[in-house]
């Protein structure tokens, strides 16, 4: 007879990061031993570093010693939640990023929304709002979106799927692909209301920056098979950038905001046939 390993934890929170100590700091504040309702011998936290990885063990070992370091491949986000992943040992697999603060009651929730199902949503907010056209911020209230700063997936269920597609080498679309291949499997999901991660504003990417935005897009497109037009990106981007720069009031950041989506789209244009080809190049490359 076999006997239950009571030592495996329900939970694996994995947290890619890139030394970013302060956001990571508040981060894990956060998860600490009797920080979550949920009591700490039911989750475990794998910390997957990119960035570097002598400095951020010593800085876990001082301030974090119940935190797993695992050393990241240096090729993106997506290969580095699969990195941690790997170091992990939970039935299921919790992601967030470095830069968010999880409720009191998170883990506890997700537990609550597993039973039937394959993956748990949670619910982003941002408390402090996007304040300026140079911010932005993943906020997801009604579902749907699978963002990868709160989402739960069994450790089964990610194997299954081959985990995140590690050709998306910049953090945009890779939580997309996952939740379009897992649909594709008839896999299940339940929106969580009550998982609640706050996600504080982040700075926008300016002009040329954007750059490898646009590129992920179009890997995506080339995988799904859903053809992206310059004209579509570029009628897309134009409209998004007009709402954000025209919710704000008359600003350096407006004027910023304004200037970079010119110089984006001009970018777009001169780019775009280059992107596609590299796009089609990435896709037939096996994972």
């Amino acid at each position: 007879m076999t006997v239950p390993d009571h030592t495996v934890p329900r939970l694996s929170v994995v947290i890619p990061t890139r030394d970013r100590h302060t956001a990571l700091t508040a981060c894990l504040t956060l998860l600490a031993p009797g920080a979550q309702t949920l009591d700490a011998a039911n989750y475990e936290v794998v910390v997957a570093d990119d960035g570097n990885a002598a400095a951020t063990r010593s800085f876990l070992s001082e301030q974090f010693p119940w935190v797993r370091h695992v050393d990241g491949p240096g090729r993106g986000p997506a290969a580095n939640r699969n990195a941690g992943a790997r170091g992990s040992r939970g039935e299921w697999l919790v992601f967030t990023d470095d830069d968010t603060q999880p409720g009191r009651e998170w883990l506890a929730a997700i537990v609550d929304a597993s039973a039937g199902v394959d993956v748990v949503e949670g619910r982003t907010t941002c408390r402090a709002g996007v304040r300026s056209p140079r911010e932005h911020a993943p906020v997801n209230e009604t579902g749907g979106w699978w963002w990868s700063c709160n989402l739960a997936v069994r450790r089964d269920v990610f194997a299954r799927l081959g985990g995140f597609d590690e050709r998306f080498r910049v953090a945009h679309m890779e939580d997309v692909d996952l939740r379009e291949r897992a649909r594709k499997l008839g896999i299940t999901s339940r929106f969580a209301p009550h998982a609640t991660v706050d996600h504080p504003p982040r700075r926008e990417r300016w002009g040329t920056g954007w750059a490898p935005v646009h590129q992920a897009e179009l890997v995506f497109a080339e995988l799904h098979r859903r053809p992206l037009a310059l004209v579509r990106a570029l009628t897309s981007t134009a409209r998004v950038r007009a709402r954000s720069v025209a919710r704000a009031p008359v600003s350096r950041d407006g004027i910023s905001a304004a200037v970079s989506a010119l110089v984006e789209l001009v970018y777009v244009m001169w780019k775009w046939g280059d992107w596609k080809a590299n796009a089609r190049a990435v896709a037939m490359t096996p994972r």
